[in-house]
């Protein structure tokens, strides 16, 4: 065994409370913040669906960059996370921790995961948080979620849950905003 072959005291961290699933629910409110990414993404990995469902409601960031896990979407794992978007859509009052208001299935390299939710190299950003812009016609009520997504994405990637979601959002259309963006460029 080589030196890099040394698991960190995150991975061993992360390892831990996904072997006890009960433990890591009830420790949510009280996990550092920065375990957050790297907790969510293995739990996604492993379609551990209890955790990826609750960490959703307890999301400590403004946006969920779930497009760069788009490779490993099933369908209990991806259900999941609309579970969790739907408990917060029901709650009057959310988790004093959730600050999700953008749920992302753009699909971007490396490095997107990190720089999306503020902790490069594994640390919270030290940028000074700019405010989620308050939409006037909501003010005083809950926020409405963003789902974005990319054209391509949806169709080739997640066709095996295309009607699924679709008919989620099609429920949801007065409380959930949907963005599809095209990425692909033009052929001339």
């Amino acid at each position: 065994m080589s030196f890099q072959d040394v698991p960190t005291l995150q991975q061993l961290a992360i390892r831990g409370l996904l072997k006890d699933e009960d433990l890591t629910l009830s420790l949510l409110d009280d996990l550092p913040i920065v375990l957050f990414p790297p907790l969510f993404e293995q739990a996604f990995i492993n379609r551990q669906t209890k955790i990826v469902k609750t960490m959703v409601t307890s999301w400590p960031f403004p946006c969920l960059p779930l497009g760069s896990l788009i490779h490993y979407v099933e369908a209990d794992n991806f259900q999941a996370v609309l579970d969790g978007m739907d408990w917060l859509i029901n709650e009057t009052v959310w988790p004093r921790r959730c600050r999700l208001r953008v749920l992302n299935l753009h699909y971007i390299e490396h490095g997107f995961w990190e720089r999306c939710v503020g902790t490069e190299n594994g640390f919270p950003s030290q940028k000074k948080k700019e405010p989620l812009e308050k939409d006037p016609t909501t003010e005083g009520k809950k926020p409405k979620l963003q789902v974005l997504a990319e054209y391509t994405l949806m169709f080739q990637t997640l066709k095996d849950y295309n009607s699924c979601f679709l008919q989620w959002l099609s429920l949801r259309k007065d409380i959930v905003r949907i963005y599809f963006f095209n990425l692909v460029p033009k052929k001339k």
